[in-house]
């Protein structure tokens, strides 16, 4: 947000329509979810204002009173790098982007100038927005689908807070091998590290627990169409649970058991795995859903799969 060719922060009014907590600085944090951290922090870069004044923390609200929070203006923190960007949804809060295959999500040893991170710096940068990158929810870099990034670190932590308390839904989209055993169900299996550094999870009994709800969408030949709803977040576990009940997801090079087989894997170079959708909420939108379509590779697999015999 710009005014007077300064760049400022986002800007929070409350209204007090009645009194929940005495302190404001109570207020905040138990009605709006602002973590104490948080607070101090906006206190001493941002702004806090009482009826349009600079106030305490400490300071008693009534009814009537009006709250404004000035979230403080950050620089972004990324290497920019030109790169395309398919974006299917942004506000002042929240940038949705439908991330390719291939595409690592932020920078790593291997991969430093060629990451969502990057092509968002160089993005925001002739747009105006002066922010952190703050992933709300990560890829692996085969996945494709909805990826979404905070503007801010309210909205960040806002959305985090849904997600401990398992109210965000988040929908994949699985291409597997086979028919599954029923036509919807739960795979309750918990999965850890088989050894210490490795890459692979699998399902053991010393591994944590993880839930993982499924229903079959499309059935083909020698394949299906598997809705995902994850109850747990660990690592793989989609890949991992699939895998596990014998309908592992074609082109997975690290869990599809046929993974020799070409003709197991339908012409995929990447896991046919598509984050959908994502259901939230933000401070400024109670109810956001978001959604990304299937990129040309998934679309030509699901016309092949149809044909297959």
């Amino acid at each position: 947000m710009h005014q007077g060719g300064i760049v400022i922060g986002l800007v929070y009014k409350y209204p007090i329509l009645e009194i929940h907590e005495e302190l404001l600085r109570e207020e905040l944090v138990k009605r709006y979810s602002y973590s104490s951290r948080l607070i101090r922090e906006i206190k001493r870069i941002g702004k806090i204002s009482l009826n349009g004044k600079e106030c305490q923390l400490g300071e008693k609200i009534k009814a009537g009173d009006t709250v404004e929070i000035q979230m403080p203006c950050e620089a972004i923190d990324g290497e920019p790098v030109l790169g395309q960007l398919d974006i299917v949804y942004e506000d002042d809060e929240l940038l949705v982007i439908n991330k390719p295959a291939f595409c690592v999500t932020h920078p790593t040893k291997s991969h430093q100038l060629d990451t969502l991170a990057n092509y968002i710096s160089y993005y925001w940068m002739n747009s105006g927005v002066s922010a952190k990158i703050r992933f709300i929810n990560r890829l692996d870099r085969d996945t494709t689908g909805v990826v979404a990034i905070a503007k801010n670190k309210y909205v960040h932590h806002y959305v985090q807070k849904q997600m401990n308390a398992g109210s965000v839904k988040k929908v994949y989209y699985a291409f597997v091998n086979g028919k599954l055993p029923s036509k919807e169900g739960i795979i309750d299996a918990p999965i850890g590290q088989p050894f210490e550094n490795s890459i692979q999870r699998v399902v053991m009994n010393k591994g944590k627990p993880s839930i993982t709800h499924y229903k079959v969408l499309e059935e083909y030949n020698q394949a299906s169409l598997v809705e995902v709803i994850l109850e747990t977040g660990r690592t793989h576990q989609i890949r991992v649970h699939l895998h596990h009940i014998g309908n592992p997801i074609i082109g997975d090079p690290l869990y599809n058991c046929d993974g020799n087989e070409k003709e197991k894997q339908f012409g995929m170079s990447h896991q046919a795995l598509h984050a959908k959708s994502l259901n939230l909420s933000l401070p400024m939108k109670k109810h956001l859903y978001v959604q990304a379509d299937l990129n040309n590779e998934l679309k030509d697999l699901r016309n092949r799969l149809k044909e297959y015999k």
